[in-house]
């Protein structure tokens, strides 16, 4: 049980709930610069790499590649820094082919440069980071990714609270009064550094400040650390363990470990992203604004007088993701973004300006709800109304648009296909 005088809720029920974190990393190290067709050098934490590891592969396997070449700086806000201090970054780096593979390739001696950063938070949750002077850089927004709270596979547990999570990361379980059980051994509260995107949404949301939680329990370095670490207590200790990650790593690995049911403060129950936390990945209750702990992926880059992207192929690439520029034939950003667990802009219901920022209601003036709702397996009682296949605007008798005429879901051929969508 919780034992304190503040108002501590531990819940359990709410609406609840494929691949890895990264494939086994290839030890080739092959020199950037020389990888075929475009290099775009990037930067920023672990989060969002299951998302760039979908887009990578597509990006490799164009009739002219581009390669995504990625530094994982361990954190968001270090991969942010690489960006607007500015910085040439050295050593080794991430990219992928067409087979899906992360590999590693050898930077310049040099240094190539960075021309965008990715992290799931805005720059003002970076303390400490000054952009260089005279320089602007602009902010992208791309699809939305949770974060979760997150226990061993075979844990029981089922949800947890904002004042429970304040208790455990704010005090680290290490006297009887500020205790939230079963999380009571302080080695198996798991936590990440203070810049990282997952430490600083907890923080936000608790108001126990970032440098705090990197303090308590066990700090991992990076979500896949932490995942080895919860995973290693099923079968021993999985009551005890606990930690925090973003929905793109937690969803591709559901054998290893299972997202806990969250009550923001203020709420009666506990949601899921999905509707059913093992078997759906239709993240409803996110859609819906049930689900409190979500975020735009944030993408950075130099912008010109007139908030142009000053690099071309950068301008290029984040203008595929934000859906401002039509992407080059063979690239479906779409499935990219699903095949990471995000959810496209499109097809939210709700929209927030800020990080935890108030919800509102949201209609995309080109929703793709529907197409979402199919492409994930929704369910059919939770879908939207009169959401079916169409080719006509007439085959949709609710909607009466019949929008996203193209290939069938799930880069297939074939013939073309459309959902009916609200305009």
């Amino acid at each position: 049980m919780i034992r304190s005088d503040r108002r501590t809720r531990l819940l359990l029920g709410g609406l609840g709930a494929c691949a890895a974190l990264t494939s086994a990393v290839d030890a080739r190290a092959a020199n950037c610069s020389s990888l075929s067709g475009t290099v775009i050098y990037g930067a920023g934490g672990n989060s969002q790499q299951p998302f760039l590891t979908t887009l990578g592969t597509r990006l490799a396997n164009l009739s002219s590649p581009i390669h995504l070449v990625y530094s994982d700086s361990g954190s968001a806000c270090a991969g942010y820094s690489d960006l607007v201090t500015p910085t040439a970054i050295t050593g080794t780096a991430l990219y992928w082919d067409g087979t899906g593979a992360t590999l590693t390739c050898t930077l310049d001696a040099g240094g190539d440069p960075v021309t965008f950063a990715v992290m799931g938070n805005g720059p003002q949750l970076c303390s400490g980071i000054t952009p260089a002077s005279g320089v602007t850089f602009g902010t992208f927004l791309g699809p939305v990714q949770t974060v979760d709270f997150v226990v061993p596979a075979q844990s029981t547990q089922q949800s947890i609270s904002t004042e429970a999570a304040y208790y455990i990361w704010g005090f680290d379980a290490v006297d009887s009064a500020h205790t939230v059980s079963p999380w009571t051994v302080p080695a198996n509260i798991f936590t990440r550094s203070a810049s990282s995107y997952a430490n600083l949404f907890l923080a936000l949301d608790t108001g126990v400040p970032a440098s705090r939680v990197a303090t308590k329990g066990t700090l991992e370095s990076t979500s896949t650390n932490m995942l080895t670490a919860l995973n290693a207590l099923n079968g021993s200790a999985p009551e005890s363990g606990i930690g925090i990650m973003a929905g793109e790593v937690s969803d591709g690995n559901r054998a290893q470990i299972k997202t806990l049911a969250y009550q923001h403060t203020g709420q009666s129950c506990g949601y899921t992203p999905d509707s059913d936390s093992t078997t759906a990945f239709d993240k409803i209750n996110v859609r819906n604004g049930q689900y409190w702990l979500w975020s735009p992926i944030h993408l950075y880059a130099q912008v010109n007088a007139s908030s142009a992207i000053t690099d071309t192929a950068t301008a290029n690439l984040v203008g595929w993701i934000t859906g401002t520029v039509a992407p080059p034939a063979g690239l479906d950003i779409f499935a990219a973004e699903v095949a990471a667990y995000n959810v496209p802009k499109c097809a939210m219901n709700v929209w927030r300006d800020g990080d935890l920022a108030p919800l509102y209601s949201y209609q995309d003036p080109a929703s793709c709800a529907c197409k979402f709702a199919k492409a994930t397996n929704t369910a059919s009682a939770l879908l939207p109304s009169g959401c079916t296949t169409c080719t006509q605007d007439s085959d949709c008798t609710v909607t009466h648009h019949c929008r996203n005429i193209g290939p069938p879901l799930g880069d297939a051929g074939g013939a073309n296909v459309g959902y009916c969508e609200v305009n």
